[in-house]
This record gives C-alpha cells, structure tokens and sequence, in this order.
C-alpha cells in the first residue's frame, strides 16, 4: 500500500472525527446516549490514526529493512493500538447493548439510560483497555535478526507465547464481542419485526419513535459490520504468522500484509461518513459544516439566500392563522 493513501486515510479520519466530536460537544441535542458511545468511538480512531497509523507511513516510506523508530515506538505504537482497537470493540458492544435494551426492554431502560452513565461506561472501557494490554507495553521490543537488522516485536521469552496471547486478542478483540453483538441484533430484530410495543402513546407517535429506534440501530450495525470487515483479514494474517511462522514469509508478500494493515486502519475514517449518511441529525450538522463548500458560493451570495428564507418565514407566520385552520 502505498505511503500516500496512508497519509490520506491519517487526513481524512482525523478531520471527519474532529467534526464528530465538535458536532456533539457543541450541540446540546447531540449529547445523546449513543452518540456518548459514537464520541469515545470517534476519540479511539483518532488515537489509533495519529498514533499508529502515521508511524507505519513513516516506516514505510523510509523503506529500510531495519526498525527506524526506536525501541520506545516500538512499545508504545504496539500497546496504542491494542489499546485503541479494544477500547473500539468494547464500544461498539456498549452502543449495541444499548440499542438492545432501549428496544427489547424499552420501559426499565427509561430510568437507566442516561448520558451520565453512558459516560461513565466510556471511562471505564478506556481503564480496561489501557490494563489488560500491558504485557504489549513490557514485551514489545527490538531485537536484532539474523541478518543484522533490527526488528520490532513481541517477545515472551517461552515457546508458544505469542501464538497464546493473540488467541486472547483475537478472542477479546474480536470474537466475544462480535459474539455479543450478534445475540443482542436477533434479539432486536425479534423484537422489531415480530412484537409491538406498548404504551400510552399513540400509534403514530409510536410509528415515528420506532422509525427513529430503526435507523439509529441500522447505524450502529453498518459500524460494527465495517469493523468485522477490515480487522478480519488482519486477524486472519497474524493468526497464521504466530501459528506458521516458517512458513508464514514464503507464501505470503510483504505487501499483502501492508495492504490487510491499511484496510484495519481504514476503518477509522470511514465512520463519520456513516454517521453523515445514515442518521438525520448528525447529517443535518454535517451540511451546516460544509454548506458554503456545497453552495460554492460568496458569503454575499449566502447572506441574500438567508434574507430570502426570512421574507419567507416572515410571510409563512403572516398566513399562520388561515393554515392553522386547514
């Protein structure tokens, strides 16, 4: 993969997150439960971005067989990302265990869920990631090969260590809780699809609220289906390079393992434009961001176009007798 698209994915993730996280911290009706989750998942791709990402372009683009980086990046690049990547997962499961309970156990979920506890999950997702990945932080090194070069790697000191400890990423990273996620959506879907809910309210109002509950869960799955897209194929390559390592080099290229690394990080670009196209409140912000490049017009062109819809409101409120009539 090469080092541009690299530094492209760097860009563009961290600029949509920024604008994720300022839509909601700016925008009292923003600061939703889920959108609580959907900040700490737009924090954990910027770390992953900035901290990762852009070290391997570095890499990559001095094009030496040796670690250039020291044996401080070393550590740290390898600890920030399991960190990252489990705080990611962990996230996503809370946003789905959210959704799970607001609809199959809609009424106990209106005194529980609350942006306070919401908050409180984040920071205790952060803690546990940060401390059940130490060992990466300790064991994470530079040892010299047999060729002379330096290379960064996990090293245990036993047989077998590595292959055991990413069985237990790839289990905590990945299995359990897409394992998780995946009860909790047939659970939905059971309950969408084949119960009503009930209420006071009225049936259109309840029409309306479970359109809302609808699309908000079609998010937070089309997020959690594009993470399980990209980290496979990574999790797939270092489960065979722990468990086959003398063979691993010989039928596999460098460059697939590039290009299976490049799609794990695109993942974190790529959620903003989720947000931007599948949720109304969050696209409705977005347009408000990027509407003078949208118009491609002069702010003069703006301000006329504002005066506009003003007359418009002002004529709309004159008529507001008569319509309210009809």
């Amino acid at each position: 993969m090469s080092v541009v698209v690299l530094f492209i994915i760097v860009f563009i993730g961290t600029f949509g997150n920024s604008i994720v996280i300022l839509i909601i911290l700016l925008h009292r009706d923003m600061r939703t439960v889920t959108n609580y989750f959907v900040l700490n998942l737009a924090i954990t791709d910027i770390a992953m971005l900035i901290i990762c990402d852009m070290p391997t372009g570095i890499v990559l683009a001095k094009n030496t067989p040796s670690w250039p980086l020291g044996d401080l990046m070393c550590r740290l690049i390898g600890y920030t990302m399991n960190v990252t990547v489990q705080a990611t997962c962990l996230t996503l499961t809370a946003m789905t265990i959210d959704r799970y309970f607001l609809i199959v156990h809609a009424v106990r979920s209106r005194n529980t869920r609350t942006t306070r506890r919401a908050a409180l999950f984040n920071i205790g997702i952060w803690l546990f990631s940060v401390v059940v990945h130490v060992p990466v932080l300790v064991f994470n090194k530079t040892e010299e090969s047999e060729s002379g070069n330096l290379e960064c790697d996990r090293n245990f000191g036993w047989n077998h260590g590595n292959l055991i400890y990413y069985l237990f990423i790839v289990l905590a990273m990945y299995v359990v809780p897409l394992s998780i996620i995946m009860f909790c959506y047939i659970q939905i879907l059971y309950q969408v699809w084949h119960k009503t809910s009930a209420g006071t309210e009225s049936a259109q109002a309840n029409a309306r609220s479970l359109r809302r509950k609808k699309k908000i869960t079609r998010m937070v799955f089309i997020v959690v289906f594009l993470f399980a897209l990209c980290w496979a194929p990574m999790h797939t390559i270092n489960l065979w390079l722990y468990s086959d390592s003398d063979h691993y080099n010989n039928h596999v290229k460098s460059e697939v393992y590039t290009l299976c690394l490049g799609l794990a990080y695109a993942n974190s670009c790529v959620n903003p434009f989720v947000y931007a196209f599948t949720t109304t409140s969050f696209k409705k912000y977005f347009k408000k961001f990027f509407w003078p490049c949208w118009r491609g017009k002069a702010r003069e062109n703006i301000s006329v176009s504002i005066s506009m819809k003003t007359k418009s409101e002002r004529l709309t409120a004159s008529q507001g007798k008569e319509d309210s009539s009809i």
